[in-house]
């Protein structure tokens, strides 16, 4: 079955050239799948020179420009041809063969347009279909001149179709001239692989924005649960805070209350204790009057109440009064007076009951001192709690800045774009260096809780950095016997 033969051509000004070289030389970021890397040592170019594509267009423009051969800026330096084999011809090829079949199409551009002219004839083994990359100039070679309007007009097409077959033929491939239509629908190399390209970028453009989806819905449903949490939090604290602010209140109101009437009694006490004194004092100079009387009427009764009396005063001595009875009772004043037993046992029994209204208002006293201080430290424990509300507030707010930094960072690098508009670094490699970041930075600043990974990628980087980690803490001879 005959072969149709698959040509395409494209026409290119200096600028282009770099990017063609970078297509063919498979430099850079490798965006089609239909390249097999390890197959690309099998490629090969016709044209052997220490120069790159670029470098073999600059020198011969520059030679032109030697020789007054005019150049413009916008004019078209080279053709970027493809010249494709189809998969089910190629399979029944030898290696020989499909180089003898290139090296025909390559041997006639150069009889066509000069061998100084063919800057490149690199051949790609290394996907599905066997073609061939050449880069001529449009150069006349009657004149001399570059001249592509001529060189390549319609005409000048139409004949290298029917001749490149012919040559072929001669070769003994049997090869017809294409038809064009499947040429224009399989053979455009250029407009396929700009077709993969764009499809490929459409669909991880889409992946990112399901991603991007996803993690805004996350963000949105955990910024509901956070604002839940704050509101529950917040009414939480608040009742606490009404709870403590009541039960401090009730129990400063109920001591004060307590304190009070415990004064008011003590004071009544010391009151009917002073006024119960007054009379006794009273009651006991009057008894001093009677016994003055009774003194004169008889010697022998007062030696006998003088026995006794002496015997109560000793008795009284060993009581302690409060100082706030004033009891004049001088020495020649009690050697004349006589008490009765009653008496002498309700003024004991009022002294004691003084001592404890006095020991009550101390303990009273103690009390309300404990109240105060456990107050003041209830005060104190609010601030704590205002601070730590006002620390975990600040906290939230840091957590969410350099979440928005992460994100933010994240955005630029996936901006940046080199001279052919590609992205210079990918999603994949963005979410590896942040997932190695999280995991560096939070081992080396100790934290007990690790930073989750929000996807696939940056568990990778999080991974490259435990390897990492534990490659210097080797190098640094952590955990060697000196150390241990």
């Amino acid at each position: 079955m005959s072969i149709e033969f698959a040509w395409n051509t494209q026409k290119n000004q200096m600028s282009d050239i770099k990017g063609k070289e970078r297509e063919q030389e498979r430099e850079g970021q490798i965006k089609n799948d239909m390249i097999d890397l390890d197959r690309t040592h099998l490629n090969y170019d016709l044209v052997v020179s220490e120069l790159n594509l670029y470098q073999r267009a600059k020198e011969r423009v520059d030679q032109l420009k030697s020789e007054n051969k005019r150049v413009q800026k916008n004019s078209v330096i080279t053709y970027s041809n493809i010249i494709t084999i189809p998969e089910s011809a190629a399979k029944k090829m030898s290696n020989e063969q499909m180089q003898d079949y290139f090296k025909t199409c390559h041997d006639y551009f150069a009889d066509r347009f000069g061998k100084e002219n063919v800057l490149s004839a690199k051949v790609h083994l290394d996907e599905t279909t066997p073609h061939m990359h050449l880069h001529f100039m449009p150069i006349d070679k009657e004149t001399g001149r570059l001249q592509a309007r001529t060189t390549m007009n319609k005409a000048a097409l139409n004949q290298i179709h029917d001749e490149i077959p012919e040559r072929l033929r001669e070769k003994g491939f049997d090869v017809v001239r294409g038809s064009g239509e499947k040429t224009k629908q399989k053979l455009d190399i250029h407009e396929y692989k700009a077709k993969l390209n764009w499809e490929k970028e459409k669909a991880e453009l889409k992946e990112i924005k399901s991603i991007l989806y996803k993690e805004l819905n996350e963000l949105e449903h955990d910024k509901t649960i956070l604002d839940r949490e704050v509101y529950y939090m917040r009414t939480e604290k608040s009742r606490e805070f009404k709870k403590i602010e009541k039960g401090f209140e009730e129990k400063v109101e109920a001591a004060k209350t307590e304190a009070i009437q415990r004064i008011g009694m003590i004071k009544e006490e010391v009151t009917k204790f002073e006024y119960d004194m007054s009379q006794n004092q009273e009651r006991l100079i009057m008894d001093t009057q009677d016994m003055n009387g009774l003194l004169d009427a008889t010697k022998k009764d007062l030696e006998e109440h003088q026995k006794q009396l002496n015997e109560r005063i000793d008795s009284l001595k060993e009581l302690d009064f409060d100082e706030s009875v004033n009891l004049d009772l001088k020495p020649n004043l009690l050697n004349k007076v006589s008490m009765s037993n009653d008496t002498f046992l309700e003024l004991k029994k009022r002294a004691e009951v003084a001592e404890r209204m006095q020991r009550a208002l101390r303990i009273s006293d103690q009390r309300v001192q404990a109240l105060e201080k456990d107050n003041r430290k209830k005060d104190s424990q609010l601030g704590e709690m205002f601070t730590l509300r006002m620390e975990n507030s600040s906290l939230k707010r840091q957590v969410e800045f350099f979440k928005q930094v992460i994100d933010k960072m994240r955005e630029l690098f996936l901006k940046q774009k080199d001279k052919e508009g590609q992205p210079k670094v990918s999603e994949k490699l963005v979410s590896q260096i942040i997932g190695f970041s999280k995991h560096y930075v939070g081992q080396g600043l100790k934290m007990n809780k690790e930073a989750e990974p929000q996807n696939e990628h940056e568990k990778t980087g999080r991974d490259v950095a435990i390897k990492a980690l534990a490659a210097e803490r080797k190098e640094k001879g952590y955990g060697s016997e000196m150390e241990r």
